[in-house]
């Protein structure tokens, strides 16, 4: 894994016990979804990391980042939205807050995503590309999913 890599997973794992601590999270095994790694399309590398935790009372914390090596697209989104859609997969949305793409921050972002097992006999984790300004993770979502080349997803409803 390369250092920016390592530093992701760790600011990921850092945000899931944060969130862990706060009042009205449980920390037993509250409906989840976490996931980082890099995927490719039309052969150009994309790396993600999110997180995405449902409280007790049905609201959503976490965050998401992705970029886009071939563009130098960097975004950074609160999730407040978090979908079941099978026991492994789920939507995911919220809002932008950080983004160095004019006019997209402050609009909705989601995107999918699947956990195929773990293992070496599991296929690839899936994700599918960000959708900008398409609704919450409870609109219809359309976008096709692509098979992660490197890291993880888990999905715990």
């Amino acid at each position: 894994m390369t250092t920016r890599t390592l530093i992701r997973v760790g600011l990921l794992a850092a945000l899931t016990v944060a969130l862990g601590s706060l009042p009205g999270i449980s920390v037993a095994n509250p409906p989840s979804a976490t996931g980082s790694g890099k995927y490719k399309v039309n052969g150009m590398e994309r790396t993600f990391s999110f997180s995405a935790i449902q409280q007790p009372k049905g609201t959503v914390a976490g965050q998401a980042e992705l970029h886009n090596s071939a563009t130098g697209t960097v975004l950074h989104m609160d999730i407040n939205c978090l979908r079941f859609l099978a026991p492994n997969r789920v939507v995911v949305s919220g809002r932008i807050t950080k983004s160095n793409v004019p006019g997209t921050e402050g609009m909705t972002g989601a995107f999918e995503a699947l956990d195929n097992g773990d293992g070496s006999q599991s296929p690839p984790d899936e994700l599918s590309q960000l959708a900008v300004g398409g609704g919450t993770c409870q609109s219809p979502f359309s976008q096709g999913t692509i098979p992660i080349t490197q890291g993880t997803i888990q999905v715990r409803p």
